[in-house]
């Protein structure tokens, strides 16, 4: 009996040493397929992460967060992570919902008064899988409080007919923004920080508060180790601030470190404010628009499958932020990187060295920025 407990034992050990061994050779490979990418496509600084079941196997940072003082990247720099900040939204909705102060299939007339007719019809559900109609504010002045621009897309005719097609807009967010905050009766900034970010642990980011004063200059809020952004012009780096006023706020300009999102995938995993058995059914599922199935799934999220593998997420800047996460096995790949003119790929490539039904698609691409 004592040789079969050795013995038995001595599997178990070999099984998990050999596991360890696998995940560190799995880690390294990522880490040199990073590192020339960046080489080859002169990406400034990144940070990635991967999350599986709720335990980060792999939180690592590269290169330069500033050029300027050849600042570091770090766990906690904060990158902007652009239109990913619809995860943290739809997280909000989510959360609101299993609370029961909101249902996807509630009329935005009953939150918001003196709605056009032509608003009757449209849900909760619509604006967050951007599928509404209600046209994109495109006035002068973009730093007017939330509230002023609802009602200017109120008096704006809807661009079609609500549910009847999906198209990418920020007014949808915009107007969802501005429910919460009729809600939880409070400024959607700190709603998403007392019921998303304090929660969830995520301490290091926040919105810049950024505003233009008399036309003259910007003026932000300070955000410790915040990155600069930069994009190749003519073979030279230059810096660059993507413009967003605050009533675009849900649905992008949030500056968030790798371990703020590692630590929001990683109380979806272990089911902090909603189980999984609630949100899966709105994260992973899209109705049908127009006879076909939706591009972004009951919650907002961009979702696929792959060689049989079903996975949701969202990227942004265009990749600045790119973040999938894999229900089946279990993982969440994050990458956020400083590079304007990065197209999201990286987290689909990183996904494909953990998960072994996935084909690799190892071509990284950027485009040229103006």
């Amino acid at each position: 009996m004592r040789k079969l407990l050795v013995f038995t034992f001595s599997l178990l050990f070999s099984a998990i040493y050999l596991g360890q061994i696998d995940q560190k050779t799995t880690s390294q490979k990522v880490d040199q397929f990073v590192n020339k990418q960046m080489k080859e496509l002169e990406i400034p600084g990144m940070a990635i992460a991967v999350i599986q079941n709720g335990k980060v196997i792999k939180n690592e940072t590269y290169g330069l967060a500033n050029l300027d003082w050849k600042s570091k990247v770090t766990e906690r720099t904060n990158f902007q992570i652009a239109s990913c900040t619809k995860l943290l939204t739809s997280t909000l909705l989510l959360k609101t919902m299993f609370d029961k102060k909101i249902s996807l299939e509630d009329q935005v007339s009953k939150y918001i008064i003196d709605c056009p007719k032509e608003w009757n019809d449209i849900k909760i559900e619509n604006l967050i899988s951007h599928s509404s109609g209600i046209a994109d504010y495109y006035e002068s002045d973009v730093y007017l409080p939330t509230e002023k621009i609802v009602d200017a897309v109120k008096k704006l005719p809807l661009v079609f007919k609500p549910g009847s097609k999906q198209q990418y807009a920020q007014s949808d967010f915009m107007v969802l923004s501005y429910i919460f905050e009729k809600i939880y009766n409070k400024p959607f900034v700190q709603i998403l920080k007392d019921e998303v970010a304090v929660p969830l642990k995520m301490k290091d980011g926040a919105f810049d508060m950024e505003f233009k004063v008399n036309g003259q200059f910007l003026r932000t809020d300070v955000i410790p180790e915040k990155v600069t952004t930069y994009y190749n012009l003519n073979g030279k780096m230059q810096a660059y601030k993507y413009l967003y006023p605050q009533y675009t706020y849900p649905a992008g300009g949030y500056f968030a470190s790798i371990d703020d999102v590692a630590n929001w995938a990683i109380s979806l995993d272990n089911e902090l404010q909603f189980p999984k058995s609630f949100s899966d059914n709105y994260i992973y599922k899209t109705d049908k628009i127009a006879g076909k199935d939706a591009d972004f799934s009951k919650v907002g999220w961009v979702t696929g499958k792959e060689d049989g593998v079903l996975y949701a997420g969202h990227s942004g800047g265009p990749g600045l932020a790119d973040i999938l996460r894999f229900p089946k096995e279990g993982y969440t790949i994050i990458t956020l990187s400083n590079d304007g003119e990065l197209l999201p790929g990286f987290s689909r490539a990183i996904a494909a060295f953990y998960i072994k039904e996935l084909s690799p698609k190892l071509k990284i691409e950027k485009f040229e920025r103006d």
